[in-house]
């Protein structure tokens, strides 16, 4: 069976495949787990350089879901940072409920902001240590 490998037409300037198997691939490497999250990448071209990189929504089964836009393809880490932080958010919404976290959404999102640096750099620090 034939599977595309590269993205095409106005997505082939992203340097990071838009393929649900690459998706997995880079939050496993990345230590991120995606169990019982739904993942849907939103293939419109009209959110290239829009400066949106995805989004989390509650209201799906499970754990909910994220929706990864085109510009968190712009690079591995760019995709690992946004499956991170729309996963951090999903996790707000269980904590809190939907309500309170969407009426004081900047809160919310500074602290996933937080959390994103704090992985990453703790990330960064354990990878320079092995090398």
């Amino acid at each position: 069976m034939y599977r595309k490998t590269n993205n095409t037409g106005a997505f082939k300037d992203l340097s990071e495949p838009m393929q649900l198997r690459h998706v997995k691939h880079v939050a496993q490497k990345y230590g991120i787990d995606l169990e019982e999250i739904g993942v849907r990448i939103e293939r419109d071209e009209s959110l290239i350089n829009s400066g949106y990189f995805g989004e989390a929504n509650p209201k799906y089964a499970n754990k909910g879901r994220i929706h990864l836009f085109p510009d968190a393809f712009e690079s591995e880490e760019e995709l690992a940072r946004t499956i991170y932080h729309e996963k951090a958010h999903l996790e707000q919404f269980q904590k809190h409920g939907y309500d309170k976290v969407i009426k004081d959404r900047k809160k919310y999102e500074v602290e996933v902001d937080e959390l994103e640096e704090k992985y990453f750099k703790k990330r960064l620090a354990k990878n320079e240590m092995a090398e």
